[in-house]
């Protein structure tokens, strides 16, 4: 009898850690142990390794993350703690136990000023706390060198749970009143269901002497206004959604999509466009 990996999610009560906790039954070859904040929380050293050692996972699912911008500004020894310290000290468990670790970072550690895609040979310059708090993470995990592992960066996840882009504009579309999108990045919206299957197809196929990063988006990209305005049709409004000119104190990277070109390649996988995924989760969810 084959022996079953045994995979650890952190963050489950997030968006990412949510879909895996629904889908993972449809992947009985695996193993799962899930923990939620209150379950784990990632920040006490003492704790994450006594959990770890105990349970000894095959590969942990590092889905915990301090992701709301705004409060990143205004908190950055929190932000730092949870995206950086915490990984690193996840990162060490990882080698001291010898545990693959699939660790989930953004398209935020860039700062937007590129005109096409970012592959993962791009130089990483964050713009605020949030990028700067996950690309120290990312330099923490490598410290470590761990074997068949990557660290995954994504873009505008959405799923049906969460304070996310696309259940905001959902809820303001069905007040059936026109409305304002005070954005003009440009990125590639991805759908947090179709991450969680291309983590957990991957992670058999993962090879290699110490961490890779990856990107993983949906195909292609838009902007802000033109996502609200897909969501909206999907739905079966015709509102006008228009460009507020409102200021923010907080920079955000003006053009950030991701070049999936590498997962693709390095593991033979199929991604949808973003129109195709969100087209899927609307009628799905909303239908």
């Amino acid at each position: 009898m084959v022996k079953k990996l045994k995979i650890l999610v952190t963050g489950s009560n997030g968006q990412l850690g949510q879909v895996l906790k629904k889908i993972s039954i449809n992947y009985s070859h695996f193993s799962f142990i899930f923990f939620s904040k209150d379950d784990m929380d990632i920040s006490n050293s003492k704790i994450l390794d006594e959990i770890i050692s105990n349970i000894l996972p095959d590969v942990i699912i590092n889905c915990a993350a301090f992701t709301n911008v705004e409060l990143a500004e205004k908190n950055y020894d929190l932000v730092n703690q949870i995206n950086n310290i915490s990984v690193d000290h996840l990162a060490k468990f990882c080698s001291i136990y010898k545990i693959r670790l699939i660790h989930i970072s953004t398209d935020f550690v860039f700062d937007g000023n590129n005109n096409l895609p970012y592959t993962e040979s791009d130089n990483p310059k964050p713009i605020n706390n949030y990028g700067r708090s996950k690309f120290l993470g990312e330099n923490s995990i490598f410290k470590y060198e761990l074997k068949d592992s990557i660290i995954l960066r994504t873009s505008w996840l959405y799923s049906v749970s969460g304070n996310n882009f696309v259940t905001k504009i959902v809820n303001k579309v069905k007040e059936g009143k026109d409305f304002n999108i005070n954005s003009d990045e440009i990125g590639s919206p991805t759908s947090a269901h179709d991450l969680a299957n291309a983590i957990l197809f991957c992670i058999p196929k993962i090879k290699n002497n110490q961490t890779e990063i990856f990107h993983f988006s949906n195909l292609g990209y838009c902007s802000r206004l033109d996502f609200a305005q897909k969501i909206s049709n999907l739905l079966g409004y015709n509102l006008i959604i228009s460009r507020s000119n409102t200021v923010t104190n907080v920079k955000r990277p003006k053009f950030s999509p991701l070049s999936t070109k590498k997962f693709i390649d390095i593991f033979d996988y199929k991604v949808n466009e973003w129109e195709t995924s969100l087209k899927n989760h609307i009628s799905k969810n909303y239908g």
